[in-house]
C-alpha cells in the first residue's frame, strides 16, 4: 500500500495487478453485453439489422451491429450504469479504502463515471493528450480526486492502450484546445515532454490509479475488436464537484447512513 501511494504522488499514477476478483469483473462485463444486446434488438426493430448476431463475441458484437451505421455506434455509456452489476466495482472495499488514504473519510463517486467501447480505426474514440481536470475548469487543480481505470479485454499497444506522462500532475491544469472530438494539451506543453510517455499495458482484474491532473492519452486501436474499459473517480466529498451533478457518496464517517448502501440501492439511483 505504501508502495502504492508513493507512486500515486510521485508519479501520479499506480498500477494495482490483479486487485478485482474474477467475481467482481465478471457482473460488470455481463452488463456490458446486456446493453449490447438491448442495442441490438432495438435496432432490429428499427429496421436497422436483420441479424441481431446473437453469437458474435464480447470483443465483437458491438461492431457488427453497427457496421452499416458506423457514425451512430456508441463510443460511451454512461446513465446506462444504473445496474445491478457495477455496484461492487466502484464500491470495492480494496479501492475505497486506497481512496480514503489518499483522500480522507469522505468519499464520493465523482459524476463522471463511464464504459467505453474504444473501437477498432474509430477517430471518435481515440482521445488526446489531455487531463482529465482540463474538461472540468481552470479551478479544476484544487480538486481532490482519485481516478480509476480497469480493462474488460487484455489491453496492449495494439489494441489501443493508455499513455502517461510521469511527473505531469504537479503542473497544475494546462492550457487546452478542441480538437475535433476532444479537448488535447496545447503543443508547447506536450511536444517537449512527449518522449517521456510510458504504455500502461494491462490485464481484466488490473486496476490503475491516477492523478486528475496527469497527462494521458489513449492509443489508436489498430485490432479487429473492441478495448472496453471502464472508468471512475472517487473525489473528497467535502469539497464541490465544480459541474452541475453532485455524484454519490460511498463512503463517510461524518453521515454513514446517507452511502449508497448496496447495488439494490444503486440500480434504483440515476446519474447526477
Amino acid at each position: 500500500m505504501e508502495s502504492v501511494i508513493g507512486n500515486f504522488n510521485e508519479n501520479g499514477f499506480a498500477i494495482l495487478p490483479g486487485v478485482l476478483e474474477p467475481g467482481t469483473l465478471e457482473p460488470v462485463k455481463h452488463e456490458c453485453e446486456t446493453l449490447v444486446a438491448e442495442l441490438a434488438v432495438r435496432r432490429y426493430a428499427e429496421g436497422k439489422l436483420t441479424d441481431t448476431y446473437p453469437n458474435a463475441s464480447f470483443e465483437t458484437r458491438l461492431i457488427r451491429i453497427y457496421e452499416d451505421y458506423p457514425d451512430e455506434n456508441p463510443t460511451i455509456f454512461r446513465s446506462e450504469l444504473h445496474r445491478e452489476g457495477f455496484f461492487d466495482v466502484f464500491a470495492h472495499p480494496a479501492l475505497l479504502e486506497l481512496a480514503s488514504i489518499i483522500l480522507g473519510p469522505e468519499i464520493r463517486l465523482y459524476p463522471n463515471y463511464s464504459v467505453r467501447p474504444k473501437l477498432p480505426e474509430n477517430k471518435r474514440t481515440e482521445v488526446l493528450w489531455h487531463q482529465d481536470a482540463g474538461y472540468t475548469s481552470k479551478e479544476a487543480d484544487v480538486l481532490r480526486m482519485m481516478n480509476v481505470w480497469t480493462p474488460l479485454v487484455p489491453v496492449n499497444v495494439e489494441n489501443g492502450c493508455m499513455e502517461f506522462i510521469p511527473g505531469s500532475h504537479k503542473w497544475g491544469v494546462v492550457p487546452h484546445e478542441k480538437d475535433e472530438y476532444y479537448l488535447r494539451i496545447h503543443d508547447d506543453y506536450i511536444k517537449p515532454v512527449e518522449a517521456d510517455a510510458v504504455r500502461i499495458e494491462m490485464m481484466p482484474g488490473d486496476v490503475v490509479i491516477f492523478s486528475n491532473l496527469l497527462f494521458h492519452r489513449g492509443l489508436p486501436n489498430r485490432a479487429s475488436h473492441i478495448r472496453w474499459s471502464l472508468d471512475w473517480r472517487y473525489q473528497d466529498a467535502r469539497q464541490p464537484t465544480l459541474r452541475t451533478t453532485q455524484g454519490h457518496l460511498l463512503h463517510s464517517r461524518i453521515t454513514p447512513d446517507t452511502v449508497v448502501k448496496n447495488a439494490t440501492v444503486w440500480a434504483q439511483l440515476e446519474f447526477s
